[in-house]
């Protein structure tokens, strides 16, 4: 099957300055692809090559199989919505999605068609009339993702279009993406820095750290078994213990901290005795029982923090050296934790990520 978009070999210099290192990337026809990242990282860059709005110093980029590397925007099967709608101000929302329609020539009953079905699409059927500046953020975001779907793009690309709406709003916003994406049956590749908006919305998820993808995978396989400290830091919370390895054996290592505690997991590569390493554990894979239940091979630690959050209780445990271990617990398990109380901690191996630390 031909790739929606292919990045081949694709660098990007301004300068001296390397936003991308020779990224290789093929996103599937009718996928929700995220680039995810931090800010600076190149994700931006990436998307704007992709729509013809820069230039790459290298490589090579294709659209259905057709290299489109120095064709400009208007002339690519590619739309874009940004960070803020950039509704022209001047106009109703009818025009607004209209607008592309009439540079095309569309004959006016074909643009009135498809006006009406994009606005029930983003589910503001009767906002035709309405002008720009009367609308709330979220509706205008809903304007200008129908306005780039009306002209039937064969990629959608979308750049952090959520990243000026309020939380509630935000979280309301991806749900309905994702359904438009769905009912379209779309390809769609999405720019955030917002780990839980690419968790919840993407079929794949290209983690980018300084210009490079250091892993792509679902959002389960990049959650649970991500390929570096960056990625297991920077996808939802989690726990990063130094220490180094005490032993190995059966596809599980030990690790003692330099408190003198030991933890237990699995390697994600080949490490030796004494290697210093990191290991990774997130929050909801950790449990906490009252000390005197003795359970075998728990780490004795003594309550610090106990933060309620609704849904969970996030507690804060020190074990020995210093080192607060925190773990999110249903009420039922936080019940009568506090500051101060003395517990242990215990979780499975395979919970538990090893990286051996690189050298600075």
């Amino acid at each position: 099957m031909t790739a929606a978009v292919e990045i081949v070999g694709v660098g990007k210099r301004f300068g001296d300055a390397v936003a991308l290192h020779h990224i290789d990337l093929s996103v599937r026809e009718r996928e929700f692809l995220s680039l995810l990242g931090p800010s600076g990282c190149g994700k931006s860059t990436l998307l704007r090559i992709a729509a013809g709005f820069e230039t790459p110093s290298s490589g090579t980029v294709l659209i259905n199989g057709e290299d489109v590397t120095r064709v400009p925007p208007h002339r690519r099967p590619t739309n874009i919505v940004f960070q803020r709608g950039a509704l022209f101000p001047h106009m109703n929302v009818f025009d607004n999605i209209a607008y592309s329609l009439r540079l095309k020539r569309w004959p006016k009953e074909r643009i009135v068609a498809r006006v009406a079905d994009m606005l029930a699409l983003v589910r503001l059927p009767d906002y035709g009339t309405r002008g720009a500046h009367e609308l709330s953020g979220g509706q205008a975001q809903r304007v200008a993702l129908a306005r780039a779907l009306a002209a039937e793009p064969r990629v959608l690309l979308l750049d952090e279009p959520f990243s000026a709406l309020d939380q509630k709003l935000r979280e309301e916003m991806q749900l309905e993406l994702r359904q438009i994406q769905r009912t379209l049956g779309a390809t769609f590749v999405f720019v955030t820095h917002d780990q839980t908006e690419a968790l919840v919305m993407s079929d794949r998820i290209a983690v980018m750290d300084h210009g490079r993808i250091v892993q792509l995978g679902s959002p389960r396989d990049i959650y649970m078994r991500p390929a570096t400290v960056f990625a297991s830091s920077f996808i939802g919370q989690t726990n990063l213990l130094r220490g180094s390895v005490a032993g190995i054996g059966e596809g599980r290592a030990s690790v003692t901290t330099a408190g003198g505690a030991t933890l237990h997991g699995v390697p994600s590569s080949a490490i030796a005795i004494r290697a210093p390493v990191i290991l990774s554990l997130r929050p909801e894979a950790v449990r906490i029982v009252p000390r005197v239940a003795g359970v075998s091979g728990a780490i004795e630690a003594t309550v610090r923090e106990v933060v309620y959050l609704g849904a969970s209780t996030r507690v804060g445990a020190e074990i020995a050296g210093g080192d607060i271990v925190w773990a999110d617990l249903r009420d039922a398990e936080a019940a009568g934790l506090e500051t101060g109380s003395e517990v242990a901690l215990s979780w499975t191996p395979e919970a538990a990520i090893i990286w051996e630390e690189e050298a600075p």
